[in-house]
């Protein structure tokens, strides 16, 4: 069990303490030509308008999580409440052993077997300040969405893109930001997002972000992926968390915010992560 919550702290590290990319997005190997269906900011704002629409959006998940060679296979669950809360639930043999809840204002990570919990600001983690990349951007990530970085939606803002097709795949490409490039993959036909890349601008930069989704199926009537994948690269770290989505529901009837225990030990977030990515 201790090994357990350490390889499940430690791939929290990882997100929490990403850094800046030098590696860029994978081409593919087919000539750019034009593509008759991709015209700027109206390709741009279809991709928008297929994305997910419900207002809450929860799953059973499969999790299979690694961290610097070590790796550990995961229950649980992901809960959605649109512009409210993220909240991702780790099980091990049907117990909750780690909870993170990301909401507009602050993150929250609950270590159940070790009764300590860290609760943060955005400000408070770089690769996020750095980046950028607040509740909104996050939640995008989750619900397989485009987004503008410091932005609550990327409506009204299909022209920051830049676009350009390559083979069965469009690329939209976000330059405007003085430290990160973002680019976001999408399937030309099915205008649905399959990829987004973070690096960095600068030839020092060391960390990336790679969030693919793959296996699309019909949820509440929209093209929604059932399996996703972070991987996060960065200073000789890096993780992988992989989600298996399962048994979609739109029930709204569960606890959006947690309150920790009195019991729990409150910790610094820098103190417990620096002693994470030490393990």
């Amino acid at each position: 069990m201790k090994r357990y919550s350490l390889i499940i702290l430690a791939a929290i590290a990882v997100l929490m303490t990403g850094c800046r990319s030098t590696k860029g997005l994978e081409k593919d190997n087919t000539k750019k030509n034009a593509v008759e269906s991709v015209t700027g900011a109206t390709y741009v704002q279809q991709v928008m308008e297929n994305a997910q629409t419900v207002q809450v959006l929860t799953s059973k998940i499969k999790a299979e999580i690694e961290f610097n060679g070590k790796s550990l296979s995961l229950g649980g669950s992901l809960r959605m409440r649109r512009d409210d809360v993220i909240q991702l639930s780790l099980t091990f043999l049907g117990i909750e052993g780690a909870r993170i809840e990301f909401s507009p204002q602050d993150v929250l990570i609950i270590d159940r077997l070790n009764k300590r919990y860290v609760r943060a600001d955005y400000i408070q983690v770089d690769f996020l300040k750095r980046s950028g990349l607040n509740f909104y951007s996050l939640q995008s990530l989750f619900w397989n969405e485009l987004f503008v970085p410091g932005q609550k939606t990327a409506a009204g803002s299909a022209d920051k893109f830049t676009v350009s097709a390559s083979g069965s795949h469009t690329l939209l490409s976000l330059t405007g930001f003085p430290n990160l490039n973002y680019d976001f993959l999408t399937d030309t036909q099915q205008k649905v997002l399959k990829r987004l890349t973070v690096q960095g601008k600068k030839v020092t930069d060391k960390g990336e972000l790679i969030w693919k989704y793959e296996n699309f199926s019909n949820v509440f009537g929209k093209s929604f992926p059932t399996e996703m994948e972070a991987t996060f690269k960065g200073d000789n770290r890096k993780g992988r968390l992989a989600l298996q989505l399962s048994r979609f529901s739109n029930d709204a009837d569960w606890e959006g915010h947690t309150t920790p225990s009195s019991k729990y030990q409150k910790v610094e977030a820098n103190s417990l992560l620096r002693a994470l990515i030490n393990l």
